[in-house]
């Protein structure tokens, strides 16, 4: 499987956020099919050293990269942040663009069940 998204780095000129709107979307679409999709999926968290909880839903594809379709943040601040196609990026942060690497960010793997408990949580 290619990568799902749209290719990053078009020049936009005039009003940004008019140019990123059928990109934005195209991006929506590929996480939307990953996310409806029936391939494989494996659950991460992890903590670091600023108090961060993180989550991740990913599906894996034909090259085992795992690509994120759901992720959740809890901040230091102690507000939480959930991303999805439903919800793509705010302010805070943003569904990461690319494949999820669990070793180089130290994540842990969670059960299906577990992850939907804490994404529920993070649901205020």
């Amino acid at each position: 499987m290619r990568n799902p998204l749209p290719e990053p780095g078009r020049l936009v000129t005039g009003n940004p956020t008019e140019g990123r709107r059928p990109v934005q979307e195209q991006r929506r679409q590929a996480i939307r099919a990953l996310d409806e999709s029936d391939r494989p999926r494996l659950y991460w968290h992890g903590t670091d050293a600023g108090g961060h909880v993180w989550l991740f839903e990913t599906v894996i594809d034909d090259g085992g990269e795992y690509w994120p379709v759901r992720h959740a943040e809890l901040g230091g601040d102690g507000l939480p942040r959930r991303y999805s196609w439903r919800h793509l990026e705010d302010e805070h942060g943003f569904l990461a663009e690319g494949p999820l690497f669990p070793d180089d960010f130290g994540l842990n793997r969670l059960t299906a069940e577990e992850f939907a408990v804490l994404w529920e949580a993070l649901d205020r």
